[in-house]
């Protein structure tokens, strides 16, 4: 009986070898094999307010200078300038104007600064200037100060004016984050 078994054991395991090797080495693929393709997303950049650049999923505007004018003929308060570069990385057409107004708010205090007309020559003015995809520019805007001792800060958001967070928030969209700049009395 114990012959009987294992005869019966080695030539099952003769089969089974028999088989295997039919292949030739080679692998058959069946159905579920199928070749698994991944398409490369392209990742957004996540959005950031840092060291005076914001950086956005369709932009970047970099503040390259930040200068007080006290004495003008045609405002009573000081002014503050920002002067900036913005970068388009979307396909749609932006102008540097449209990309810091829809980005920043300016507060002194907690009150919003008031944008005005201003034009210097040794000012960048490129406000309406169409920018497309890869293209860069510079420009100044200029806001009348609320007075000359409080720092003023400058609130980042993603989604400005479209996305509204609150009434009562100096800020709409999503928060990106925001810096301070003291006043320069000299």
């Amino acid at each position: 009986m114990k012959k009987l078994l294992v005869s019966s054991i080695v030539i099952l395991s003769s089969l089974t070898l028999a088989s295997c090797s039919s292949l030739d080495g080679q692998y058959k693929k069946s159905s579920n094999d199928k070749k698994q393709t991944t398409k490369q997303v392209k990742t957004p950049t996540r959005s950031s307010f840092k060291n005076n650049v914001a950086t956005l999923n369709d932009k970047t505007i970099k503040i390259t200078g930040v200068k007080t004018i006290k004495d003008t003929q045609e405002y009573s308060q000081p002014l503050v300038v920002f002067m900036y570069k913005t970068t388009n990385k979307s396909n749609k057409i932006i102008t540097p104007l449209t990309a810091w107004n829809n980005t920043f708010k300016i507060t002194q205090k907690g009150k919003s600064l008031k944008k005005i007309s201003f034009t210097d020559d040794r000012l960048d003015s490129n406000p309406d200037k169409n920018l497309a995809e890869g293209d860069s520019a510079k420009n100044s805007v200029v806001y009348e100060l609320d007075n000359q001792k409080d720092p003023i800060k400058i609130n980042a958001s993603e989604g400005i004016s479209t996305n509204s967070i609150n009434e009562s928030s100096s800020i709409d969209g999503t928060n990106l984050g925001s810096e301070q700049f003291s006043i320069n009395n000299n």
